[in-house]
């Protein structure tokens, strides 16, 4: 290989690195909304969505959310966090249209009694 073919190849490698890294960085940062120690977010791609919670007490988290695809069936889609962590959820046949954050209580038998969500954010437009 000559030492042209090397610079060459070098030039496109660098090329196609700084094209990948500024394609990643153009996007926005997304969607969120959160509730006391409950969060959710979807990101700029709208390709997944997480739900955390805070803390480690007798409040749990979810997230309720539809894809953009009409023919899916699993509709609507659930995550919920597990006490004082996270999860993350996505569909293969669409990206994330619209979420609503909720909370519940914990009761004495592990079981959440689901409360109120708040308002839906639309992340893919209405």
């Amino acid at each position: 290989m000559t030492v042209r073919a090397v610079s060459g190849i070098a030039l496109l490698t660098t090329v196609l690195l700084l094209g990948s890294t500024g394609v990643a960085s153009a996007g926005g940062a997304g969607w969120s909304d959160t509730y006391a120690d409950g969060r959710a977010s979807v990101p700029a791609d709208r390709s997944t969505i997480k739900v955390c919670d805070g803390r480690k007490d007798n409040v749990a988290y979810k997230a309720v959310w539809h894809n953009d695809n009409p023919v899916d069936a699993r509709k609507p889609f659930e995550v919920r966090a597990p006490q004082g962590g996270c999860a993350t959820d996505s569909s293969l046949f669409g990206s994330v249209k619209v979420f609503k954050l909720c909370q519940g209580q914990i009761g004495t038998d592990k079981r959440v009694r689901w409360g109120a969500c708040r308002a839906a954010v639309w992340p893919g437009g209405r």
